[in-house]
C-alpha cells in the first residue's frame, strides 16, 4: 500500500520475465529401437508366454498378482520388439520387467535375455559382443565363464576376476556358508528349502533335526 492508501506496483523480478520460446529446447520422443539382446527378450517373451498356454491377459494377470502391472496391451508392445523390421508400436523391458517376467514364467533371466535355438552352436546375436556361439551366450548367463577375452592380458586373470567379481564367495566350491566369524555347532547345517507358500528360506537343523527331515 501507498501512503495515499493506493495499491502499489511491484515490478516482476527480470529473472521471472517471459522466455522467448527460441530459447527453449524441446525434447520429443522418436521411435524406441532395440538392440540384439532386446529383441531377444522381446521374442522370449512371447515364447515362454505361449509356451505356458497364456494369452495376453492372463499374463498380465500373472504380473499383477507378483507386484508388477503390465497392461495387455504393454505386453503386445514387448512382444512386438521380437521382429527387428517391425512397424508395429514397441516397447522396451525394463530391468524391473524382466525380473518379473521370469518369476512368473518360472525361469531364469538368462531364458529371457539369450536367444533360444536348436543348436548349441548356433550363432546368436548378443548386445556387445556380437555373434557368437549359443552355447557360450548361454554358459556366459548362467554365470559358468566369460563370454569373450581381452587379447592383451592372460586368460587365466580374467577368469579368476570373473569368479571372483561375478558371483559372491558362499557360490564357489568350498566357500563359507556363514559370514566371517560366524560359526555352527558340529553336525549342522543351513539347508536352502522351500515353505508352504513356494518361497525359499533357509533352514537350520542339527544332527538330529536333519535326519528326522532326510528320513521324512
Amino acid at each position: 500500500m501507498t501512503i495515499d492508501g493506493s495499491k502499489g506496483i511491484r515490478k516482476i523480478p527480470r529473472s521471472f520475465e517471459k522466455i522467448s520460446t527460441d530459447n527453449i529446447e524441446i525434447m520429443t520422443t522418436g521411435r524406441i529401437e532395440l538392440s540384439a539382446s532386446g529383441r531377444a527378450v522381446a521374442a522370449n517373451v512371447r515364447r515362454l508366454r505361449k509356451a505356458r498356454g497364456w494369452s495376453l491377459r492372463s499374463l498380465s494377470e500373472a504380473l499383477a498378482k507378483a507386484g508388477r502391472g503390465l497392461s495387455q496391451d504393454a505386453i503386445n508392445k514387448i512382444e512386438n520388439g521380437a521382429d527387428e523390421d517391425t512397424k508395429r508400436q514397441i516397447r522396451r523391458v525394463d530391468t524391473d520387467d524382466l525380473v518379473a517376467l521370469a518369476v512368473v514364467f518360472g525361469v531364469s533371466p538368462a531364458a529371457l535375455l539369450v536367444p533360444f535355438t536348436q543348436w548349441m552352436f548356433d550363432l546368436v546375436s548378443v548386445t556387445g559382443a556380437g555373434e557368437v556361439p549359443a552355447v557360450a551366450a548361454w554358459e556366459w548367463a548362467n554365470g559358468a565363464r566369460r563370454l569373450t577375452y581381452e587379447t592383451d592380458r592372460r586368460r587365466e586373470t580374467q577368469d579368476k576376476e570373473f569368479e571372483l567379481h561375478g558371483q559372491p564367495e558362499w557360490l564357489h566350491p568350498g566357500g563359507a556358508v556363514l559370514p566371517a566369524g560366524q560359526q555352527m555347532a558340529e553336525g549342522d547345517t543351513i539347508v536352502l528349502e522351500w515353505d508352504e507358500n513356494g518361497k525359499p528360506v533357509g533352514r537350520h537343523y542339527g544332527p538330529e533335526e536333519l535326519g528326522r527331515r532326510d528320513d521324512g
